[in-house]
């Protein structure tokens, strides 16, 4: 599916470590030439950056919402992941002495976020504990009072590959008062996630990964109606609605105050920079989230858990164990020791064959992880050299 798009498979006999770092389609390259030609040939107005606007940022934002399937105003563009977490946790405020609840699983920045920001507000933090490395849906709604202000969680676990049921936890937390925040970083553009259907308040995922951009430090955030009506973020200009329709017009008249109120942005930019966005970054970005669009989050999630399947089938079928099958990240459980299993895992990467050896909490295995650009064959490869 698309392999001629993307010139670094060339680089590995397979390629199966999306849940690690996507790889860019080329047509990026089309994108970012395109937006530096104007800015070299200074295209745009000497007065505004509102031109930008319409030639990257909207164009992305629409892009997103689209696989979301809700409305642009309700997307917006973050650096990564953890940036994103955290403009939409800044953006709320707590009561103190109210909790956030969390998994013990979570991918390390979520725990750094928390707690610095439980200690700020002076909120307790509840961490579920698993259970062979899951975490079945009844253990997460026992920890949820009327009391917790917000549930913030990874639909899919970047170790285990859990997937969590959106639709019947947002079901509880709101029962509760409170709000669902989604760290979607392993979930978006491999999956279906529809937030507005499934009950999410906010979520944030970075391009990275499923999402085809890495190392442009791009990102999507979504936040509800709901959350944005509720939203007091900290804000700066750019997040303000252009006081005459356009910023150009606004910065040579006599009677403006600097220190006079406008009103914020409407949707999910008033949680925004504040400053100029990183239109750079949104230029990639967009290929990437074109690409998606256009074979369609549907086909590639049907794509990408059938090979996922195979994965497991073939691991089971060997007497071998994996910990989840909910998502197209699929772990191996060896049951080698550690340091044997890191041989295997240096042997597959002397081969050519990109995986990654992941663990926590004692827990630990050898992670594939299938995209749209891998196929069946690519598939017995791996099983082939895994077992050989």
């Amino acid at each position: 599916m698309k392999k001629s798009l993307f010139p670094a498979l060339k680089k590995f006999k397979v390629y199966l470590n999306t849940a690690s770092a996507g790889l860019m389609p080329s047509t990026a390259i089309l994108e970012v030439a395109k937006l530096l030609g104007d800015v070299i040939e200074f295209n745009g107005e000497v007065n505004s950056v509102d031109y930008m606007d319409e030639l990257v940022l909207k164009p992305l934002l629409r892009e997103g919402a689209r696989l979301l399937e809700v409305k642009p105003e309700n997307v917006g563009l973050s650096i990564q992941t953890t940036e994103g977490l955290r403009r939409i946790l800044m953006a709320i405020e707590p009561r103190k002495g109210q909790n956030i609840v969390s998994l013990d699983t979570e991918f390390p920045t979520v725990p750094a976020l928390l707690k610095s920001y439980s200690r700020r507000f002076g909120l307790e933090l509840r961490v579920v504990k698993n259970e062979n490395g899951l975490h079945p849906l009844e253990d997460i709604e026992k920890s949820i009072d009327d009391d917790t202000f917000t549930v913030v969680l990874s639909s899919v676990n970047w170790v285990t590959g859990e997937r969590i049921d959106l639709r019947e936890l947002s079901g509880v937390v709101h029962e509760h008062g409170a709000w669902l925040i989604v760290d979607a970083v392993q979930h978006l553009g491999s999956l279906r996630l529809y937030p507005r259907k499934e009950g999410v308040d906010a979520l944030s995922a970075g391009s990275e990964k499923w999402l085809l951009n890495p190392d442009t430090g791009a990102g999507l955030v979504y936040a509800s109606d709901e959350f944005i009506e509720e939203a007091k973020p900290v804000t700066g200009l750019l997040n303000k609605e252009p006081p005459r329709g356009d910023w150009g017009s606004w910065w040579g008249l006599p009677e403006k105050d600097p220190w006079s109120e406008l009103r914020p942005s409407i949707g999910v930019r008033r949680l925004d920079f504040g400053g100029g966005p990183p239109y750079l970054l949104a230029s990639a970005f967009l290929a990437s989230l074109k690409l998606i669009n256009e074979i369609g989050i549907g086909r590639i999630e049907r794509h990408n858990l059938r090979l996922a399947g195979i994965i497991a089938d073939g691991v089971v079928s060997s007497g071998l164990e994996v910990f989840s099958t909910d998502s197209p990240i699929v772990t191996v459980r060896t049951g080698l020791d550690y340091p044997k299993e890191e041989e295997l895992y240096l042997r597959l990467a002397s081969e050519g064959i990109a995986v990654s050896h992941r663990g926590l909490l004692g827990y630990y295995g050898i992670r594939v992880s299938p995209h749209l650009y891998n196929d069946r064959e690519d598939i017995e490869l791996f099983l082939g050299s895994l077992m050989g």
